[in-house]
């Protein structure tokens, strides 16, 4: 096998190390494939051409990244990244210390060639690869831990919370989670929220889209108890964004008046008028606007609004606002307070109530700023707190205004700061709960019942975009005179609850009787924990008995 052994070896300190998982039975045969004996240099040539593609292949899929499939879709995307935000996450994925490791590996094998058999090592521990449990990785941190539980369901209910105390029933199987999984979304289609109803509009909506925020990188940042967020007065406490990518997550949002449907329905086109949020505010007298801190151009997402997010606007022109950052791309990304106050200076006055969509990008990974580190996981922190100090003053720049406005924070999903034993920090593949809880929440001005300073009222139960397009038709029944913290507090607990479902590309991410599962691109199930092993264990699909 000769230097082969080193492929061999290094794979299994990775996956001891939890870094990548281990297709055992294939590992086994490429190595004795390797190690069986050719005396014919043509032929040992010809298999040495032929094992380096295959040991690249077999080490990618023995890795947690996503598809290859997935990653060549994305390579026009990629190939946008500036290049010192490539470097950055090249970095993550590859760390000084297994770089360290694998030169002493290297060093070893020269050293003892001649007296060691590293072959021999190399087939014993595939061996006990195959016979020994996966390796296991520590418990998750109390606070990402909680999002996990978050979602998890008591019987019979995705979503729900389970009882105290109660045990978790036993695992389902492919079947049984195809069809709870079908019914769910099934079920879902024949649930619409109108607003024409309520008749004339009675208050301005903003809606606060910012990309990269969950209640996991808030506590991972310590700023789960920013006065930011102690200014609104409805706050969810489970909210499910079901999406870890922008486009997805937004046009769910413009897609909240109808329940939750499957990803690719989004980009379908087929979705009733009634489901478009936009469109629904329109008919009741809404004028609608679109506002970016950014050219929008990346990944078409301005043209994804339009075209399948049904906004009816196109972008406002932002290059009022000065630049504050430099997104991954390389593009400029304007101030948020600047951006905003122009906006609501040139409306305020406006006889006709307006619908804002404004999407910011000031925490998405790799934006650049003077002052700040070039390590995005570090620049985080400062990020988000020049974040909220904008959208505080734009907060007290619309209370002093007195127009009744109701401003909506509904982050698209997390930015995954922690990490986990799967996916490296930033990368949001998979749809779990610590990526797709985020902090929305609702702040009304305007409304006598609800003075500055006011408690707070939450909502903890399961919650997504239907949950907040159903609040958002009950206050504009009652309007800012007609809507009294008692009448709220009755709404509340009448807002439609959600099953917990997330979903990326053709990746589903589900939660049912205190189980996870993941559905691989393959239509495969598994188990999911978060411990990496899962997603092999999807290459034995779970079976109906």
């Amino acid at each position: 096998m000769g230097a082969w052994s080193l492929y061999f070896l290094a794979k299994l300190a990775l996956y001891a190390g939890r870094a990548i998982g281990l297709h055992w039975l294939a590992n086994l045969l490429f190595a004795a494939a390797l190690a069986w004996p050719i005396r014919a240099g043509r032929a040992r040539r010809a298999r040495a051409v032929l094992a380096l593609p295959l040991a690249l292949a077999l080490l990618y899929w023995d890795s947690y990244l996503p598809p290859f499939t997935r990653l060549l879709d994305q390579a026009g995307a990629l190939g946008e990244f500036r290049a010192d935000y490539l470097f950055e996450l090249l970095r993550r994925f590859v760390s000084l210390s297994w770089l360290l490791g694998g030169a002493a590996l290297v060093l070893a094998y020269v050293l003892l060639a001649h007296r060691v058999r590293f072959a021999t090592w190399v087939f014993a521990g595939l061996g006990a690869a195959a016979l020994l449990p996966a390796p296991r990785a520590p418990a998750p941190a109390p606070e990402a831990d909680r999002y996990v539980r978050a979602g998890e369901a008591g019987p019979g209910a995705m979503g729900a919370p389970p009882a105290t105390g109660a045990r978790a029933a036993a695992p389902l199987d492919a079947a049984q989670l195809d069809a709870g999984l079908a019914a769910y979304l099934g079920g879902e289609h024949g649930k619409t929220i109108s607003f024409t109803r309520a008749g004339t509009p009675k208050f301005d909506i903003v809606l606060l889209s910012v990309c990269s925020l969950s209640d996991d990188d808030l506590d991972f940042v310590h700023m789960r108890e920013d006065p930011l967020l102690a200014r609104f007065d409805i706050r969810f406490g489970r909210f499910n964004s079901a999406a870890t990518y922008s486009g997805p997550a937004v046009l769910r949002l413009l897609h909240g008046t109808c329940g939750q449907t499957a990803q690719r329905e989004l980009y379908s086109g087929t979705a009733a008028d009634d489901c478009y949020l936009f469109r629904n505010l329109a008919a009741a007298g809404y004028r609608p606007a679109l506002l970016l801190n950014h050219d929008g151009r990346f990944d078409r997402f301005a043209e994804q609004l339009r075209m399948q997010g049904g906004i009816g606007a196109d972008p406002l022109d932002n290059r009022g606002a000065p630049v504050a950052l430099t997104a991954f791309d390389g593009s400029p990304v304007r101030a948020d307070f600047d951006e905003l106050a122009l906006w609501w200076r040139q409306h305020s006055a406006d006889p006709d109530h307006n619908v804002l969509l404004y999407n910011t990008i000031t925490l998405h990974d790799g934006t650049r700023g003077p002052g700040l580190s070039s390590n995005s996981v570090e620049s985080y922190a400062p990020r988000l707190r020049r974040l909220f100090a904008d959208l505080g003053r734009f907060l007290d720049l619309v209370e002093a205004g007195g127009r009744p406005t109701v401003v909506v924070l509904v982050p698209e999903h997390g930015a995954a700061l922690r990490g986990d034993a799967v996916q490296v920090a930033g990368l949001r593949e998979l749809p779990t709960p610590a990526i797709t809880t985020v902090p929305a929440a609702v702040k009304l001005i305007g409304f006598p019942a609800f003075p500055h300073g006011a408690e707070a009222l939450r909502i903890d139960t399961p919650s997504s975009y239907l949950t907040l397009t159903a609040l958002l038709a009950g206050l504009a029944q009652g309007g800012p005179a007609g809507t009294s913290r008692a009448s709220v507090q009755r709404l509340l607990p009448a807002l439609p609850h959600v099953q917990w479902v997330a979903e990326n590309e053709n990746t589903v991410l589900l939660r049912r009787d205190g189980h996870s599962y993941l559905r691989t691109p393959a239509g495969q199930w598994a188990e999911f924990s978060g411990q990496g092993s899962e997603l092999l264990a999807a290459s034995t699909p779970v079976r109906a008995p």
